[in-house]
Formats: structure tokens, C-alpha cells, sequence
């Protein structure tokens, strides 16, 4: 009875440690949809993304090829169905049955989801992206940073307008002067007016 008991308690316990570890990590901490591709490299790697998709084992299996005969079915199923994937599709619901079809309707919904993910972004990223290739060497958050203490914020006020740290704005800084080959502040300042991004 004691042994079931420590049993139980040591299951609660691991339940409790996992569940807690998952749940401090959402939503807080997550990327929002609308900010998650800002940048035209962001963009890229999302399409990269999208084809890794289309290497799924359940698209390179065979089964995909299927998929034209099992609509067919479908298409004639009203005047009687071929019966050949007769273990496919249930004529209740029109649920599948079989998984390796799901699987490939799965993965086919996984790619078009990605893609059109990507579409519903892409005119905003095509719209922030200039011309000046110095510029697009930033990250948006750099680029934000920058304009700012191009404006003549301090590192304090930047970092409050911004909700992050006074060190991440240093680490932001640094990396804008670095990339942009400049090495203070003024110099910022002159490049930011030159360009008329202040």
C-alpha cells in the first residue's frame, strides 16, 4: 500500500515538474504571427522552410499518387463507387480511414499552410524593405534602436520605449555600428539625417 502511494506521488510529481515547465513558456514568450517574419531574410527562411516541408516521408512515399484515384472515387461515388480504395473512405462522414492517406493530406495542409503564412506577410515586408543595402544589414529591431538614438534618445529611454534592457540596446548598438561601419554616435546621427530615416 505505502510502495503503490510513493508510486502515485512520484507520478504526480514528474506530471506537475512537466506540465509547470511547459506552461511558463507560453504565451508570454512566444513570437507573435504578426511579427514573426519582418525581414526580407526572415521571408527566406520561411521558404526555405516551405520546401523542407515538401520532403516528407508521407509526399516521397508513393501515396501521394493515390490521391487523383481516391477523388475520382469520390467524384463518381454517387453513381457507384470502383470499390479499388474501398478501405479509404467511409461514406457516412467522408472520413478517412487510412493513414498513410492522412499522413499525405496532412503534410499537403502543412505546405499550404506555410505558404500561405508567408503570403499574408509578404506585402508588409515588401513595403519596410528599401533600397539602401546598408540599411537592409539591420535587423528591424537594430533599425528601430538606431532611429531612436539617432533622435538623441539615451540608452535608458530607448530601452523603455522599446520594453527591452539597457544592455539589449547596448548589444543592438554595437551591432548597428559594427555593420554599419561607424564608430559613435554622432557618427549614427549624420548617417541616419543623410538618409532621412530620423
Amino acid at each position: 500500500m505505502m510502495i503503490q502511494k510513493i508510486k502515485t506521488y512520484a507520478v504526480l510529481t514528474a506530471a506537475a515538474f512537466t506540465l509547470s515547465s511547459c506552461l511558463d513558456k507560453y504565451p508570454e514568450d512566444s513570437i507573435p504571427s504578426d511579427g514573426a517574419l519582418t525581414t526580407v531574410s526572415e521571408v527566406n527562411e520561411a521558404i526555405i522552410g516551405i520546401y523542407a516541408s515538401f520532403m516528407s516521408s508521407s509526399l516521397y512515399s508513393g501515396n501521394l499518387t493515390l490521391l487523383p484515384d481516391i477523388q475520382t472515387d469520390l467524384v463518381y461515388g454517387v453513381n457507384g463507387n470502383t470499390g479499388v480504395y474501398g478501405d479509404v473512405w467511409r461514406w457516412n462522414d467522408i472520413l478517412s480511414t487510412n493513414p498513410e492517406i492522412e499522413s499525405v493530406y496532412g503534410a499537403l495542409y502543412t505546405v499550404i499552410n506555410r505558404c500561405n503564412f508567408v503570403l499574408d506577410r509578404v506585402d508588409a515586408v515588401r513595403a519596410a524593405t528599401t533600397d539602401d543595402e546598408e540599411l537592409d544589414l539591420l535587423s528591424g529591431r537594430e533599425q528601430e534602436v538606431m532611429r531612436l538614438i539617432a533622435r538623441g534618445y539615451t540608452y535608458k529611454e530607448v530601452a523603455a520605449e522599446l520594453f527591452i534592457s539597457i544592455k539589449t540596446v547596448e548589444t543592438h548598438m554595437s551591432n548597428v555600428l559594427r555593420k554599419l561601419q561607424l564608430s559613435n554616435r554622432t557618427e549614427l546621427t549624420r548617417w541616419a539625417a543623410d538618409r532621412r530615416i530620423v
